[in-house]
């Protein structure tokens, strides 16, 4: 199903494309989803939700999705674009180490800050006009709490986007409701102050399309001009980008392995470059794509995942049954460091230390048929591909509790 972008006020702003709209004939019940600039994991997030959405309950809600940094005024967007400018500069430098220096700067900010925010986020919320509001960032609580406070109450969800290494900031005692993937999340919120009870354990949201079946191995390597039986190397290190993926496939075709490569270059133009440069001078049969949408196919027709350790791309690798090498060779940021140990403790891959470390373990499931079917079991124990479906099943509860409750 698709949907049109609307032109109204909340969708008016030409740099933000996320920002959206789907309007309908009469107002329905709206669910505001707020987002973060930083990353891609919280727009996607609001992204699979909205569709999901959209899909199980056609013609029932408004959805929009809007940047939290649009809502806390002039001061606040300024040291917002600075912040989430400076990290995603990180990631596709692969400059992660600046990560914890850019969070402190953010979060002493926020916290001075906070007074001035709250005039302005309490208007912001008012113009949103939401009868449900789903928070899919951290660090915005303590002024949503506030503003709850002094208007009214919004019945609310926080969908918490990390998988197992939780900051404190993703959660406040006000919240209605705290959705989280993994066991290991679940106990950690837990150990934050949310009430047991409060806690949901379903899943990471993704794109509705990893919930359904997707066409045989061999046609989707045709579709994209591949070979249908060569062993395929997925490479992905998040929607900047990440130029270990160039000096990984530089590797691949030296090591002359009976390989192909399938390379996600984000919006990275130097890196799509270099690699369609590479694919054009190369034997082995390289694809590279830029910013794609097409994730869903590429990870089904794939054998192995190169990627960092990002939570959205493990629970997608997981839903498509798809065993990962994750690239530790660069500095872990801090809430991604507990996914290293999620897929080193389960085998739902391997991890390299250093970028030495690719080639032989590469080798190693290239070459050993029975360690990849070992790996290739244990990714199909942990694949959840329904959890958006749930998520929105459980906001179309609330909805309906609150609509029968006015009644």
């Amino acid at each position: 199903m698709t949907h049109s972008n609307a032109t109204g006020s909340l969708a008016s702003n030409p740099r933000r494309p996320d920002l959206h709209v789907i309007p309908q004939p009469n107002r329905k019940p709206r669910i505001g989803f707020i987002v973060c600039e930083a990353g891609g994991g919280h727009k996607s997030a609001a992204r699979a939700l909205s569709e999901a959405l959209h899909q199980a309950y056609p013609d029932t809600y408004e959805t929009v999705t809007v940047a939290v940094e649009d809502m806390i005024g002039p001061i606040g967007r300024q040291f917002g674009t600075l912040y989430s400018g400076s990290y995603n500069l990180a990631l596709q430098g692969g400059h992660y180490w600046l990560e914890p220096v850019i969070y402190k700067t953010l979060s002493a900010s926020r916290k001075a800050l906070l007074p001035f925010g709250i005039d302005d986020f309490r208007k912001a919320l008012k113009k949103l006009d939401a009868d449900f509001l789903v928070m899919l960032i951290h660090g915005s609580h303590e002024v949503l709490a506030i503003a709850l406070q002094r208007d009214g109450h919004i019945p609310n969800m926080t969908v918490i986007t990390d998988a197992v290494s939780i900051r404190p900031s993703w959660v406040h005692p006000h919240c209605d409701e705290v959705v989280v993937s993994t066991e290991d999340a679940r106990k950690t919120v837990i150990g934050l102050g949310i009430q047991p009870e409060k806690i949901k354990l379903i899943g990471h949201p993704l794109d509705p399309g990893f919930a359904q079946p997707t066409k045989p191995r061999h046609e989707l390597r045709r579709r994209y001009f591949l070979q249908p039986d060569r062993f395929t190397i997925m490479m992905m290190m998040g929607g900047t980008g990440g130029r270990n993926i160039y000096r990984f496939s530089k590797a691949l075709v030296k090591s002359g392995l009976p390989v192909q490569i399938v390379a996600c270059c984000g919006t990275d133009k130097w890196l799509l470059h270099n690699m369609t440069s590479l694919a054009a001078n190369s034997d082995m049969p390289i694809k590279a794509f830029s910013y794609t949408k097409e994730i869903s196919n590429l990870m089904a027709l794939s054998d192995l995942l190169i990627t960092k350790p990002g939570p959205g791309t493990i629970m997608e690798a997981l839903a498509r049954d798809l065993p990962m090498v994750i690239d530790d060779s660069n500095y872990t940021m801090w809430q991604e460091a507990g996914n290293v140990d999620f897929v080193r403790r389960y085998n739902l891959g391997r991890v390299i230390n250093h970028i030495r470390e690719f080639m032989p373990v590469v080798r190693e499931l290239v070459e050993k048929p029975e360690v990849f079917a070992t790996m290739r079991e244990a990714v199909g124990r942990h694949k959840c591909t329904d959890a958006s479906a749930q998520i929105v099943k459980r906001i179309h509860e609330r909805l309906s509790q609150v609509s029968n409750n006015n009644s």
